[in-house]
């Protein structure tokens, strides 16, 4: 990177445009979220920020305010509906960089909680999510958006899990360690790159959808909550309390 990085945040149209069209390169689409939304979402609180190096716009973020998550109904949740870094970019940290950026501005603000959701089958993003942030896995969903026509999920069903980052209860955000199984435990797998696997062999691709979506259907019916991510990359799952 020629220079340092530097994290705005948006305040204006202009702003919300840059982060529409970082969003747009990330995922191979046009206009994925709107800067009209951008904007009247910041007006009302929302979070929009653009990371910069030098004078291009490399990653962006965008969180929506949404209820408490708690019993206490004073503090609301960030929602993280998008973050993303440009593929030049990308592997050099500053997708965490970007998400601590949310964290700390979530607390300076008063959010108890941000939450996200993934694609249960990125291994990459599991690992990211769970183990280097420290999110906890608090719901599955079959078919979260419908079938999405992006770039990167064309064609796809957008099953995802929602994770949740308490802010509030914590100084800082804690990384969490590999658990390991237990007799007890249900372990659902991870293909090694799906999104390669996409584009290689899509019949295989849809078989792992599938089945990890029947696992983790029949694993919720069960009472089961994922407790943790194993070394090889799966999800723990354990019955009882979370």
């Amino acid at each position: 990177m020629s220079n340092p990085l530097r994290f705005q945040l948006a305040h204006t149209p202009a702003d919300a445009a840059v982060i529409s069209r970082v969003f747009d390169e990330v995922w191979s689409v046009k206009t994925m979220v709107s800067p009209e939304i951008i904007v009247a979402s910041i007006h009302n609180g929302a979070y929009g920020s653009v990371v910069w190096d030098g004078e291009r716009p490399v990653g962006a973020a965008f969180a929506i305010v949404g209820k408490s998550l708690s019993h206490d109904k004073g503090h609301l949740n960030l929602h993280s509906h998008a973050a993303g870094v440009v593929a030049t970019h990308a592997g050099q940290g500053i997708g965490a960089q970007l998400k601590m950026h949310q964290w700390q501005w979530a607390r300076t603000n008063g959010f108890a909680t941000i939450t996200w959701s993934f694609d249960p089958l990125v291994r990459r993003n599991a690992w990211f999510n769970m183990v280097k942030l420290g999110a906890r896995v608090t719901n599955y969903y079959q078919n979260f958006y419908g079938e999405l026509d992006d770039g990167i999920n064309a064609g796809e069903q957008s099953d995802r899990v929602l994770v949740r980052w308490d802010v509030i209860a914590n100084e800082e955000p804690k990384s969490l360690s590999l658990v390991e199984p237990q007799e007890e435990d249900l372990v659902i797998a991870t293909p090694g790159d799906i999104e390669s696997l996409r584009k290689t062999d899509r019949a295989n691709a849809q078989r792992w959808r599938a089945e990890q979506r029947a696992a983790f259907e029949s694993a919720v019916s069960k009472g089961y909550f994922v407790r943790g991510l194993s070394a090889d990359f799966s999800y723990v799952l354990s019955k009882g309390h979370k």
